[in-house]
């Protein structure tokens, strides 16, 4: 078993080693967040963190901590999933040369360990190098002097924090390797690449309709429990606003058919141009729903996060200045940053694997254009198109999210009755940075892997990507 694992995992190298971009970063996530949580309780034991301070001190890592979680799950199944699809052949011929169910499931296990392991040795080492800053920033943000701070690089949380973090990709990993090795060896081999493996739509709906009664619940208890809280009531308005729009990027994923699927289609459609490289980018994205899907998730959530948390802060700070006050209180753009910056390094992280993973079935389609009569300019403007297509996407399901977010916002603040009318102020010029560095670099992961192949012949790389 140990040599087919090393051996299905040599021939498959190029499909683990675009994700594992998605393994670094996750694994970063979750150690520097465990690393935080020890460090900021050793500093708060020394007792020279005023009293008062220390329940927000300890939220900032275990807001990052809950959040890479749902993150890390949603991106290593992501990933996952594009791995098996695209060694689906491979697959059905160590069923077909006997290999039972089980062991196809523990072939692909043990190579997502291997590449999890090799991720989390290097996530490791960045976690570490960025805890002593991080640590410091949290405890300035609440008005305490960072040198207070108590560095703790222990090797027992290091090594829970990568024990979790190997748990948390296998559970992530461990439907997809259970459905694939479910897989007839028949259907597997006569089934088109990147078809999806999903039997079980309806969890999807189930889940959808689960967590859009969160949010509904999370905004009445906004509403509802903010003003009790005094001056605390602002805090929980800030955090409910966040937290909502994280819920709506899963929502928009679980309904990814509709929601993804029918609004490219539909946005696509009112693009007037008939030239043959967007008619063939737009049929590749729209036939291809969830590769679609999983290359927008991550960067969906990435769009609506930034854009949601400029928007929270600009809005914020105009609220502070209606009331006769100037700046916020205990924080700064960098410590929001703090709060939610790992969910999007993961977010980023994950479209862009998802992204290079797709790079072999790019170049299949690319070679069948070429055959067809498309040109080298055209060939080359196709995969730009499509990232063009998989970034504007994005972004506009980027600002639903902050229009969710931001509507739960507007409601806590009107629940507070202040006095002021709690203006939403959306940064269009921060908008227009973060969808020109999104576009760059999508377009630059799907164009720049698929640019060798067109130097090859058509049948040559057709023929490779049936290979495997």
């Amino acid at each position: 078993m140990r040599a087919l694992i090393v051996a299905e995992l040599r021939a498959a190298w190029s499909s683990w080693f675009a994700v594992l971009i998605a393994f670094v970063v996750t694994s970063f996530a979750i150690v520097l967040a465990v690393l935080a949580l020890d460090s900021l309780s050793a500093t708060i034991a020394t007792g020279k963190i005023p009293e008062q301070e220390a329940p927000a001190i300890m939220i900032t890592p275990g807001w990052n901590l809950a959040l890479a979680l749902i993150g890390t799950l949603t991106v290593i199944g992501a990933v996952t999933g594009l791995v098996v699809q695209s060694r689906r052949g491979a697959l059905a011929r160590l069923a077909l040369a006997g290999a039972t169910p089980g062991q196809v499931s523990r072939i692909l296990l043990g190579q997502l360990v291997i590449v999890a392991l090799v991720g989390c040795a290097i996530g490791i080492v960045c976690a570490i190098v960025v805890q002593p800053e991080a640590v410091r920033q949290t405890i300035a943000d609440r008005g305490v002097d960072p040198d207070l701070a108590v560095i703790n690089v222990d090797a027992f949380w290091i090594l829970a924090g990568a024990a979790f973090f190997v748990l948390v990709a296998v559970l992530g990993g461990l439907r997809q390797a259970r459905v694939a090795a479910a897989v007839p060896p028949v259907e597997a081999l006569r089934t088109a690449p990147g078809a999806t493996l999903s039997r079980r739509q309806w969890g999807r709906w189930v889940g959808g309709s689960l967590l859009v009664l969160c949010i509904l619940g999370i905004a009445a208890g906004v509403v509802g429990f903010a003003p009790r809280l005094g001056t605390d009531g602002g805090e929980v308005v800030m955090q409910g606003t966040l937290f909502c729009m994280l819920l709506t990027s899963i929502v928009l994923s679980l309904f990814a058919p509709l929601t993804i699927g029918l609004f490219t289609r539909a946005w696509t459609a009112l693009v007037p141009s008939r030239s043959a490289s967007w008619v063939l980018a737009r049929a590749a994205v729209i036939a291809r729903g969830e590769r679609l899907a999983r290359t927008v998730t991550p960067i969906m959530m990435a769009v609506g996060l930034l854009v949601g948390l400029g928007s929270l802060t600009a809005s914020v700070i105009a609220l502070l200045e209606e009331l006769g006050r100037h700046g916020l209180e205990h924080t700064s753009m960098l410590s929001m940053l703090f709060l939610i910056g790992l969910i999007l390094l993961i977010s980023m992280s994950g479209g862009v694997s998802v992204v290079l993973m797709m790079s072999r079935q790019r170049e299949a389609e690319l070679a069948l254009a070429g055959v067809v009569g498309a040109t080298r300019r055209q060939q080359v403007l196709v995969p730009v198109f499509e990232g063009v297509i998989i970034t504007v996407t994005a972004t506009l399901l980027g600002l639903i999210m902050t229009g969710v977010g931001m509507s739960v916002f507007a409601a806590g603040v009107a629940a507070l009755d202040l006095g002021v009318s709690g203006r939403i102020i959306v940064p269009w010029a921060d908008l227009a940075v973060i969808f020109a560095v999104s576009l760059t670099v999508v377009v630059a992961a799907t164009t720049l892997p698929v640019l060798r192949s067109l130097r090859k012949p058509a049948r040559q790389v057709v023929a490779q990507l049936v290979a495997e």
